[in-house]
């Protein structure tokens, strides 16, 4: 054969492939085309977000190592050019960095991102941080301006470039204040900046989008290629049978499925390749992503769409080099009784997952996930047994009711259509409910820390100074309120105890007194009578035993080193006190004690809303591709109504047949799903997790989405069997 003769050929098959049996008369077709359409569109997305995700990290990679300091102790014979140090902050539950910064030389280097050296008392500040907090403009010193893009690792980070007030200065020693040269370094495997991004590796967001989103492109390949599955079989059997061979019949399968395929990835890329162009900020996480950063997929993107449109292809061809034996389509006897091992299965999951959960601790998780994984395996059969039990019940009830009966027996006759199509709902959505229970509980610090706040409600803060400058200490105590009480924490001296200094009035506002101590330190534990919230907060901020003494004033307060303990009379305490520590200290730091282990389990639970975020688009998917499954289960049986469906002209009809066949079940179906992923999710809480969040928003959303789009499909059905049956007429026999 020639090769034209050979091209000829192809451009045959392919043909025949796209033209199997007229569209427009079926639209089960229709149906399989859009599960190609929608796993073109998932393919796409897959591939764009992994490639976002190499782009984001690479940016942020290299704004981080380009603003890393170099300090000059790392540099043989250098000579520091300015100071740097870097304080924290926290606004809502982020934790970020206070970087103070003062140049020793006239030719120091600006760090990335400003355009000018602040001036005494000024402050530069990020974009993202002046949204969240309009009075962040004047809370670290004057505002000079923000930092541009180059100077953030992205756009939604929160940071601030702070000048000393003037009067003060930076020193080496105290508060990690350092001498550097300049900046730029390999990136670092801890960085100096606090600052709160999502600090999850690049391989840990690959390991997510990859299953979340590929396995519901494997799926909707595999529906395709199973819809119309009796026609394909006939026609490739018959192709088979005239000496076809396997390149002939895949090249007939990749006629079928180019033009749906096509389709999809043009229509999920012009979308992408938009947002490509402008950046996005992604919902749920309200993280941002540069447009800068997007601009290397400008090319690889577009590139990308030619190897995963042929990737389809081939994978959709590969379904269908198996021949099915002659007698696949023939009757087969039903059972009796139906195959027990999903109830026993399921059974042995949730006993493992009580009793993992019964027994806690890292062991009890492990035992609690594994058998949540054999529970949610067995589970999409028992849907379908208990859809199909309904279905009696109510087809038992409404015998006068052509439509009930019918739809109700054919609902009770295909119990494995409602469990197919609920199956990777079901399980997804028992999986992400434990995820997002165990990833938002809390750490017991964490867990003790939140309870402390909650009972100090911000009127005991822990104030770092960063200097040993008396003038600019004693001008923060004079700053402060009228109502505002202030304690000394020094470091003992030779490896004794830390020791609390104050007036004994403010000392008694930690706790009732047994005796005020004097000039000599005293144990707390003789001094106080009583343990308080405010008590235990001092062992956040000194862990160990802890001396006490008095003083007649607040002169010695401004001595030496060491940090300070300001009680506050109201709630919004932290933000006057901050001020006065932004105005009149080097390098200070104002927490809550312990908020540090609640900002940091507030942070791990944030990637719950990563994983629903990248599961959403997976979510809704395995939605579709479970109402496209039940849609062409009913309407490969439209046939059957053709009798009943000659006595109405109407779709009511079809309506109520496919309500009672397809809504009903599979609402129950659904129901019955989520009060089971409910109910491990109540199980988790109580025992593995009692600190995480509550799972219902994520169960209400699910089982809505679910139910919309089975309604939807319960609508098309009733419509399109309408459509149907209507053109029967009875003919002599």
């Amino acid at each position: 054969m020639t090769r034209i003769n050979r091209r000829g050929a192809t451009a045959q098959l392919l043909a025949l492939g796209r033209r199997p049996y007229p569209v427009h008369r079926d639209p089960r077709h229709v149906l399989q085309a859009l599960c190609l359409v929608l796993a073109a569109m998932g393919a796409t997305l897959l591939v764009w977000g992994l490639q976002v995700t190499d782009a984001a990290y690479d940016g942020r990679d290299l704004r981080t190592s380009a603003r890393h300091p170099v300090r000059a102790a790392a540099e043989p014979g250098a000579r520091p050019t300015a100071r740097w140090s870097d304080s924290r902050d926290v606004v809502g539950d982020r934790s970020f960095s206070v970087v103070t910064i003062a140049p020793l030389t006239a030719d120091a280097p600006l760090p990335p991102g400003l355009p000018r050296w602040p001036e005494p008392g000024e402050a530069f500040v990020s974009p993202a941080l002046l949204e969240a907090l309009p009075a962040a403009s004047t809370r670290y010193g004057n505002r000079a301006g923000t930092i541009a893009a180059d100077g953030l690792a992205e756009p939604s980070e929160y940071l601030v470039y702070r000048r000393p007030p003037p009067g003060t200065a930076l020193s080496p020693g105290p508060g990690g204040i350092a001498g550097i040269v300049g900046y730029g370094t390999p990136l670092p495997e801890a960085s100096d900046f606090a600052s709160q991004t999502f600090d999850r590796a690049e391989s840990d967001v690959r390991l997510l989008i990859a299953p979340l989103l590929g396995l519901p492109v494997a799926v909707l390949l595999v529906t395709a290629s199973r819809l119309g599955a009796r026609q394909r079989d006939r026609r490739l059997a018959v192709l088979h049978a005239i000496g076809a061979g396997r390149s002939a019949r895949a090249r007939v399968a990749v006629g079928e499925c180019l033009r749906p395929l096509a389709l999809g990835t043009a229509a999920a890329a012009v979308p992408l390749l938009a947002v490509t162009l402008t950046g996005v900020r992604l919902p749920v996480t309200g993280h941002a992503i540069a447009a800068a950063d997007l601009v290397p997929l400008l090319l690889w993107f577009p590139l990308a769409l030619l190897p995963v449109l042929a990737t389809l292809c081939l994978s959709f061809a590969a379904l269908h080099l198996r021949i099915r034996p002659a007698g696949g389509n023939r009757p087969r006897p039903a059972r009796d009784r139906p195959s027990a091992w999903p109830g026993r299965v399921c059974c042995i999951g949730t006993l493992m997952a009580l009793w993992g959960a019964v027994i806690g601790h890292q062991p009890g998780v492990r035992i609690f996930m594994l058998g949540l994984v054999l529970a949610m395996a067995g589970l999409p059969p028992l849907l379908g047994r208990a859809a199909a039990r309904v279905a009696v019940r109510l087809t038992a009830r409404g015998r006068g009711d052509a439509a009930r009966l019918v739809g109700g027996r054919w609902a009770a006759a295909h119990p494995a259509v409602i469990a197919r199509s609920c199956a990777s709902l079901a399980v997804l959505l028992g999986l992400l409910t434990q995820v997002q229970v165990l990833i938002t509980e809390l750490t017991s610090e964490a867990r003790h820390a939140t309870a402390l706040a909650r009972r100090l409600d911000g009127r005991l803060l822990h104030v770092s100074a960063g200097t040993d400058d008396e003038k600019a200490r004693a001008g923060f105590l004079a700053a402060l309120g009228a109502g505002d009480r202030v304690l000394r924490l020094a470091p003992g001296v030779e490896g004794a105890p830390p020791v609390l200094t104050g007036h004994c009035r403010d000392l008694a506002a930690l706790a009732p007194l047994s005796v005020c101590p004097g000039a000599e330190p005293a144990p707390a534990v003789r001094v106080f009578r009583e343990r308080t919230a405010r008590t235990e907060a001092l062992r956040w901020t000194s862990p160990g035993e802890l001396n006490v003494r008095s003083t007649a004033s607040r002169a010695p307060l401004t001595v030496g080193e060491g940090d300070y303990v300001v009680l506050t009379r109201g709630s919004d305490g932290r933000e006057h006190v901050g001020r006065a520590a932004f105005a009149k200290l080097a390098s200070p730091s104002v927490v809550v004690p312990g908020d540090e282990y609640v900002i940091g389990s507030t942070a791990r639970a944030r990637i719950a809303g990563w994983v629903v975020l990248i599961a959403a688009p997976g979510f809704v998917l395995l939605a579709l591709i479970g109402a496209a499954v039940l849609l062409h289960a009913y309407l490969d049986r439209a046939d059957q109504l053709r009798p009943l469906a000659g006595y109405t002209s109407g779709v009511r009809f079809h309506l109520r047949t496919a309500w009672w066949g397809l809504g009903v079940p599979t609402a129950c179906a659904l129901a019955l799903a989520t009060a089971f992923a409910g109910l491990l999710g109540a199980v988790n809480l109580a025992f593995l997790a009692p600190s995480g969040d509550s799972p219902l928003p994520l169960l209400a959303g699910g089982l809505v989405t679910a139910v919309v789009l089975c309604t939807v499909a319960t609508v098309a059905g009733g419509l399109l069997s309408s459509r149907f049956t209507h053109r029967w007429v009875p003919r002599g026999d």
